[in-house]
């Protein structure tokens, strides 16, 4: 995992919780898509922090904190969907395999 990396996925999370014009909803597939040699679980790393960081900072009250708690949400999601990978027989998945996941799944909905 690169620390650098980490910090800069963290930062971006934290700067669309805190800016209620940023998208939550494409937030993980904006971190994958700039990233995606990323290993996959470092997605659920970084919305997981951002989500704290902004809670530890702000509380959980107001707009940040209920966008905090959705992402502490798509960070669940995101690890879930890394599982799912493995038990297809992808264990070191990266963000962009993850990416090539979420547009076969769109294709098939």
């Amino acid at each position: 995992m690169s620390d650098a990396r980490l910090d800069r996925m963290i930062e971006r999370g934290a700067a669309c919780i805190c800016d209620t014009r940023c998208d939550l909803a494409a937030l993980p597939r904006e971190l994958a898509t700039t990233w995606p040699e990323a290993p996959a679980l470092e997605l659920t790393v970084a919305l997981a922090s951002a989500a704290e960081a902004v809670q530890s900072m702000l509380q959980v009250h107001g707009p940040s904190g209920a966008r905090a708690q959705a992402v502490w949400q798509q960070a669940a999601l995101v690890a879930a969907e890394v599982h799912y990978l493995a038990v297809l027989g992808q264990p070191h998945a990266t963000a962009g395999d993850l990416l090539a996941h979420w547009a076969r799944e769109k294709g098939t909905g």
